[in-house]
């Protein structure tokens, strides 16, 4: 028992050198090993913390004190103080996460029983849903241990290293890309940045488990149906935003429909894209045609949402639609903006869950399904998404909506995905 002790002890050393090397390496030169442990940036070990933020020890008289928080070694806390406002951390890449704390007893998924606000969309005619059960199973041991998880502060952002990566700024405008559906780089969760789009939800699985590969302290994976209904009943314990993501999310997202007095404006410059949606009218119809995705990206203050609500016919080729546009055809301007650009978008320290993005989780089904001539069947396979995007309105597509259509190989402008953390035990 002494030499696992002594062992433990060694390695939560070993793991402070590693943090203070580091911080040497890039240019932090401790002035004694005291001191430097003392200013430690980021956590060496994994180290859990109560409310008032005192140490808790495993082998104390008096455990766990709740609620608490639990930093992973790597990480530091960059924002927050009390746990019921959302405390972010960072790692030292500046990608950040919010801890969403719960008893094993919270950290269940969310029956849809017609209540009020838990909106499903072909989600709810299905009862095959499932997740990884292995990841699942690792996932709450996780939670159990450690009373919560984390989840990514943003969107999945496109890394740097990726070539369909746009910097945000003014002179890194470029073409718009649509072949993001590759499994070969890990997103980030930083603020401002591009959001991986075009993702089928088999690629967005396997690039979130990429995030934090080797880590000792914490696993990266997608979000499944547990850890965002979680999220979402953690969010609503706060009365005053209850409503806002279980009945109506428009004023707290980048929605269609967000055009009255709280829409999205941006006092300095974003990373955005506007997109075009069409139409064509058959015996006085709309009838779905689909994406016209947008030439280039943008980077300037003048992105407003709300007006893509707005119908246009189009009769001559819009210059940064010359690829796309047709006459005869209506058009509606959809914009896709940043992630966290607008800090209206904020819940509890979160941003972008409802709107500008919908988000895959890891819930598959396999079930029948018609095509659009309802003559023929087949069985697909097909994977859940939450929240709302730039395409719909807010008080449909809520943070709640769980919406069940799309299948796992598909990839559109408006959806995402989200990555989530869990400590290790």
């Amino acid at each position: 028992e002494k030499t696992k002790e002594a062992d433990k002890k060694e390695q939560e050393d070993l793991d402070s050198l590693v943090g203070i090397i580091d911080e040497a390496v890039n240019g932090k030169d401790p002035e004694t090993l005291k001191e430097a442990l003392e200013k430690q940036k980021y956590f060496s070990y994994t180290t859990k913390y109560d409310e008032e933020g005192n140490k808790i020890e495993e082998d104390s008289e008096n455990p766990t004190k709740t609620p608490a928080i639990t930093i992973p070694a790597g990480f530091k806390v960059a924002e927050g103080s009390d746990i019921e406002e959302g405390i972010v951390i960072s790692d030292r890449d500046g990608n950040e996460f919010v801890w969403v704390p719960c008893e094993k007893t919270e950290y269940v998924e969310h029956t849809y029983t017609g209540d009020a606000g838990w909106n499903t969309s072909t989600y709810g005619e299905y009862k095959d849903w499932t997740g990884d059960p292995s990841q699942e199973n690792e996932n709450k041991a996780s939670v159990e241990k450690y009373g919560g998880f984390y989840i990514a502060r943003y969107e999945a952002g496109v890394p740097s290293d990726a070539s369909f990566y746009v910097p945000a700024t003014e002179s890194g405008s470029k073409t718009y890309a649509t072949n993001k559906n590759v499994n070969t780089y890990a997103p980030v969760s930083k603020k401002g940045m591009q959001a991986w789009n075009y993702i089928s939800q088999t690629n967005a699985k396997t690039v979130s488990e990429k995030m934090y590969v080797g880590s000792r302290s914490v696993v990266s994976r997608l979000v499944d149906g547990i850890a965002w209904d979680r999220t979402v009943e953690w969010i609503a314990e706060d009365e005053n935003l209850s409503d806002v993501v279980k009945k109506d999310s428009t004023t707290k997202g980048n929605y269609a429909n967000n055009n009255n007095s709280s829409k999205i404006t941006t006092s300095s410059s974003i990373l955005w894209a506007e997109h075009l949606y069409k139409y064509e009218q058959i015996d006085g119809k709309n009838v779905d045609i689909g994406w016209c995705p947008a030439k280039i990206y943008r980077y300037d203050a003048q992105f407003t949402s709300g007006y893509s609500a707005n119908w246009t016919n189009l009769t001559d080729a819009d210059q940064k639609y010359s690829n796309y546009v047709s006459n005869g055809f209506k058009y509606r301007h959809d914009v896709e903006m940043a992630t966290g650009a607008s800090d209206s978008t904020k819940l509890k320290n979160i941003y972008d869950l409802g709107g500008n993005m919908q988000e895959w989780t890891t819930e598959r089904g396999s079930h029948k399904t018609t095509d659009d001539n309802t003559t023929t069947y087949g069985e697909k396979t097909h994977a859940v998404l939450r929240g709302g995007s730039f395409h719909h309105s807010g008080s449909s597509a809520t943070v709640a909506l769980r919406e069940g259509h799309f299948v796992v190989s598909g990839t559109s402008p408006d959806v995402s995905f989200r990555v989530v953390l869990y400590v290790k035990k």
